[in-house]
């Protein structure tokens, strides 16, 4: 069993799929995260690993729920705590017309961006976050837009939103979007940043769970 220490940096789960996992994982090592990856992701964990800055890498199946619950238990496990938990929300295959898409593929993006992360955000929860505190943020980490993507990203904003009631004032739940007039470009170079900002310090709750990342937001000068 490990032991926090209170002395280390805070310890991040990071789960799911998408681009910016390589510069997330470095932006949060470099302000002193402990990283764990679990899921797919988590094959490439040796390429990101520094002498200073090893990361953890839990591989799982990205459809086994208990795969990710096993991951859950052996961060803490390992670590003594579970400071937050952030699921990527990749985009999959450019899906083709409402229409000529098979319903189970449907479910599959279903299972992967929103049955995925409410139960690793459940098993975050009671293992740790429960008695402990910590965050969760779910990050769209691709700016593609289709029908069924968007279905499931409409399911997750919505969970996000009953999550963030029901589990307040000791977690907060929060969902980062990009917004319909931001550039991919943009939105990759600058995500890393703004959630490192948002897992160091609280967002004021008037703004909400959901959060909509324009240029602006992007551009505004960074907290030292």
């Amino acid at each position: 069993m490990g032991h926090s220490d209170p002395a280390a940096g805070p310890v991040v789960l990071l789960t799911g799929a998408g681009g910016p996992v390589a510069a997330v994982t470095e932006r949060l090592s470099a302000h002193g995260a402990r990283v764990a990856l679990a899921g797919a992701i988590a094959h490439g964990a040796a390429a990101l690993t520094t002498p200073g800055s090893p990361v953890l890498a839990l591989p799982c199946r990205a459809d086994d729920p208990a795969g990710l619950g096993r991951a859950v238990d052996t961060v803490v496990d390992r670590f003594g705590r579970l400071d937050h938990l952030v699921n990527l929300v990749g985009a999959g295959p450019q899906a083709s017309p409402l229409m000529e898409l098979d319903p189970l593929a449907l479910r599959e993006v279903l299972q992967r961006d929103l049955v995925m992360p409410m139960a690793c955000v459940q098993r975050a929860y009671w293992r740790w976050m429960a008695a402990h505190g910590g965050s969760v943020v779910n990050v769209v980490a691709d700016v593609v837009r289709d029908a069924p993507r968007n279905a499931a990203l409409a399911g997750l904003t919505e969970l996000t939103e009953w999550l963030s009631a029901e589990l307040a004032p000791r977690v907060d739940v929060h969902t980062v979007v990009p917004s319909p007039s931001l550039g991919p470009d943009a939105y990759r170079s600058g995500i890393a940043e703004v959630l490192c900002e948002l897992l160091a310090r609280p967002v004021n709750r008037a703004h909400g769970p959901v959060l909509v990342l324009t240029e602006h937001v992007l551009r505004a000068p960074r907290a030292a």
